[in-house]
């Protein structure tokens, strides 16, 4: 979950500084008469700009999709690895990352294992929009979590009947 973590917030960073050496392009080619140019007469500071601008977009394209891969990993093997629990829903949030039209979602989980004390956990989770009323603040589900780290996944998205 950490490196998930890790990869979506050096993936903005990256997304955010892509924006500097784009508009350095336009400062560049300021004042170039209209027209085609090779890539040798352009200026250098349009040409450095350009590579800068490419390196960081495909940066913050492979960080942004690999985070979103990893937290997928780490709750598969979290669903398979872990001990069960139950969990009451604290807070949910859009990542802003969608899958097959599907919302990635974040979430804060009050995590109470059985004979252990409750703590809080914050998870991520590939939701069907089908099931987004059912992953709602409140609700209690099953979970799967590592007692070493406090790591959680929820083990499926219907709610538990009380």
């Amino acid at each position: 979950m950490k490196i998930a973590k890790a990869m979506r917030t050096w993936g903005w960073v990256s997304f955010r500084l892509m924006w500097l050496p784009f508009i350095t392009i336009f400062i560049g080619m300021w004042g170039l008469p209209e027209g085609e140019y090779d890539w040798v007469e352009l200026p250098m500071l349009a040409r450095v700009s350009m590579i800068a601008a490419g390196s960081l977009a495909a940066l913050a394209l492979i960080l942004l999709v690999g985070a979103a891969v990893a937290g997928l990993f780490a709750n598969r093997s979290l669903q398979e690895n872990g001990l069960p629990a139950q969990a009451k829903i604290v807070k949910v949030w859009d990542t802003g990352t969608t899958i097959n039209h599907d919302p990635l979602v974040r979430m804060i989980l009050e995590v109470h294992p059985p004979g252990g004390a409750p703590f809080q956990a914050e998870t991520e989770r590939l939701v069907s929009r089908l099931q987004i009323p059912q992953i709602q603040p409140g609700m209690v589900v099953e979970v799967r979590y590592d007692p070493a780290t406090n790591a959680v996944a929820l083990a499926d998205a219907e709610p538990v009947e009380s």
